[in-house]
């Protein structure tokens, strides 16, 4: 052979491949004939390829002779070996070891119990594909090594299948790594990694595991039944998770500490929490399909200025759950057939904007949450209510949203404060806006249609201010039960069935003024209350019924024989000539308003009849009384405890299957 002619050497069995090693040259192939050899290999010469001839590792066997030794050291660039079995490297000790090398190639190579089967360390731009290993303590290990592709790798009950340390611009890719005693990948200290199409499952604790690594890539990967989080972030920040299907574990996507990160695209179904974010936040959550974890599809706790958008979440605990978290948005998003599709605990100064919850048990809850901007969004179809705010959810907006054919109430508001509800369409409910000790709100100009029972119900509430709502077609309009200090005024409420507004014996001081009723009994107010006010101060303006005074209410009926509709207003000032005594009451309003001839009569229902209203026209006591419509008010209560239960139910009722370190 001429100089400089690259030689290839076969070795037989019973021969030495180390021999082979010495004796080679820059450029050389050993080719290593099937059989069984036993040696440690040291290769410190470059640009070699070390090979089995048969192209099979199946019979081409290299057992590490001494197990305080690697089966193959490599200090050296450009080696290639493969499609060899290389077994039995002892404790910290690897197949193949790479230290100090570059563009090497470790390629079709099975490692059977080695406790390291390829371990790159200080090593760059090398290749490690399409190997398989099994029982080992990790399979491929890259420390302090950049810029390498982990491809098309096997690897089957190690501790950790692929773990990476103190590296960056690695490619980990369509590696299988299944049934390890710990995690499956691991990226400690990382940077600028890409995790892509991957399949890790079925290992003990997470399927991919991510600590102190950021702006890290993971795309494309399946994560399926693993015991604890299919991917696990823990103080990591600036990644990106994209079109991952992650299904089938404890718990799905948990990031803890580790902010700033893009959630899009991924498929997350069957497992506890769905995505969980913990103590971080300006994170991106958008486009993922959440369904069927049992405790919730996307949780912040304790986490901010997050964007949770256009995400498709069914059949969830909880659709999309914020607590003790603040300044995020929630927008776009479809949350359907779960427990409660949006909620809030303990978490202020969100916006929760156009999303859909439907048919959930709630669509939307806010406990112990204040300040939160919620706009045009859809709750309906609920098995209970469309959206509660809950014990001291105050100062809340609720503006533009649709609350309809819910099962219980549209909107509902329990010892929550100073909220303002306005331009909400409510409608088809068992009950549509219903205040249970709550005091200080503001409802404004909301349309509240067709409730089975009460289109507005007040019970044990103060001090609020009732303004320019619709709340018609409903068997009751207004509804005041043990609720004082209130003031009504500029709504419409016409064809109820049983009573336009109802003032129950409890209900004191309340000021009613320039509505537009038109009901066969428009007002029923029971005897025993006191300081009631049915009209305020003449004054200059234009009333709801067009005239230019504001004063009382306009008084009409269904068949046109209402006081409003047939007393004269002879300075045509919009203020009848005469005023109005509220039948049994003891109650007058001194200034009732007239129709004008702008004054549009609303349309009477075909089918509704004196009989249907269960009253007589004279406005006389309904035969159901007083303890009747309080429906007890220990029942209008709905024993309080009804929207409370659901607190303990699910969110926290599955704490105890959490590690609780995982929440702090």
């Amino acid at each position: 052979m001429g100089i400089g002619t690259a030689a290839e050497i076969i070795v037989q069995p019973g021969q030495s491949i180390q021999d082979a090693v010495n004796s080679s040259v820059s450029g050389d192939e050993i080719v290593i004939s099937p059989g069984n050899y036993t040696e440690n290999i040291r290769i410190t010469t470059g640009d070699l390829i070390i090979r089995s001839a048969s192209g099979n590792p199946e019979d081409t066997i290299v057992t590490a002779n001494n197990q305080a030794e690697d089966a193959f050291y490599v200090e050296a660039n450009n080696v290639t070996i493969r499609d060899l079995s290389i077994n039995n490297a002892g404790n910290d000790r690897a197949g193949v070891y790479l230290i100090r090398s570059g563009n090497c190639t470790i390629e079709d190579n099975a490692f059977l119990n080695d406790a390291l089967g390829i371990y790159l360390k200080n090593s760059n731009y090398n290749l490690i594909i399409n190997n398989t290993a099994a029982e080992g303590r990790r399979a491929v290990n890259v420390e302090r090594s950049n810029y390498n592709i982990v491809s098309d790798n096997t690897v089957s009950n190690q501790r950790f299948g692929i773990y990476l340390l103190v590296s960056e611009g690695n490619i980990v890719s369509n590696n299988t790594v299944s049934m390890s005693a710990d995690h499956g990948i691991v990226l400690e200290s990382c940077i600028n990694t890409s995790l892509e199409n991957n399949n890790a499952s079925s290992n003990e604790d997470n399927g991919i595991h991510i600590i102190g690594s950021g702006n890290n890539n993971l795309t494309g990967n399946t994560v399926d039944s693993n015991m604890v989080y299919g991917i696990h972030l823990m103080d990591s920040s600036g990644n990106n998770l994209t079109n991952n299907t992650v299904m089938n574990n404890s718990r799905g996507i948990f990031l803890l500490r580790s902010g700033e990160s893009i959630l899009s695209g991924n498929t997350v179904s069957n497992n506890g929490n769905g995505i969980l974010l913990t103590s971080a936040g300006n994170s991106n959550f958008t486009e993922n399909t959440i369904s069927q974890n049992n405790i919730s599809g996307i949780s912040l706790l304790n986490s901010t200025n997050c964007n949770i958008s256009e995400n498709i979440l069914s059949n969830n605990g909880l659709g999309i759950d914020l607590a003790f978290s603040s300044n995020s948005t929630v927008l776009n998003n479809s949350i359907q057939d779960g427990g409660r599709g949006l909620n809030l605990q303990d978490s202020n100064y969100n916006m929760l904007l156009n999303n859909t919850a439907q048919n959930n048990r709630y669509g939307a809850y806010l406990l112990r949450s204040g300040w939160n901007l919620l706009s045009n969004n859809t709750a309906s179809e609920s098995n209970d209510h469309g959206i509660v705010l809950e014990n001291s959810s105050n100062y809340n907006d609720l503006t533009s949203n649709i609350a309809s054919s819910n099962r219980a109430y549209g909107i509902y508001l329990t010892g929550s404060n100073n909220n303002n509800l306005s331009s909400n369409e409510v409608s088809g409910n068992n009950r549509g806006l219903y205040l249970m000790t709550s005091s200080g709100n503001t409802l404004l100009n909301n349309t509240v249609l067709n409730s089975g029972e009460y289109a507005v119900l007040l019970a044990y509430s103060s001090g609020n201010n009732i303004s320019e709502n619709e709340a018609s077609n409903s068997n009751r309009g207004i509804h005041l039960s043990t609720s004082s200090d209130n003031t009504l005024s500029g709504n419409t409420i016409v064809s109820n069935g049983v009573s336009g507004i109802h003032v129950a014996s409890t209900s004191n001081n309340n000021t009613v003024f320039n509505n537009y009723l038109n009901n066969n009994v428009n007002a029923d107010v029971k005897q025993g209350s006191v300081g009631n006010v049915w009209n305020t101060t003449k004054t200059a303006g234009t009333s709801i019924t067009g005239g230019s005074s504001i004063g009382g209410n306009f008084w009409g009926k269904p068949d046109g024989t209402g006081f409003s509709q047939t007393t004269a207003d002879s300075d045509g000032d919009g203020i009848a000539d005469g005023v109005f005594n509220i039948s049994n009451s003891g109650y007058t309003d001194y200034l009732p308003l007239v129709a004008t001839s702008e004054t549009q009569q609303p349309i009477i229902p075909e089918n509704l009849t004196d009989n249907q209203t269960g009253t007589s026209t004279n406005e006389s006591e309904i035969s159901t009384n007083e303890t009747e419509v309080a429906v007890n008010d220990t029942e209008i209560i709905t024993n309080e405890t009804e929207t409370k239960t659901y607190e303990n139910e699910t969110k926290y009722k599955n704490e105890t299957t959490i590690n609780k370190t995982e929440w702090i």
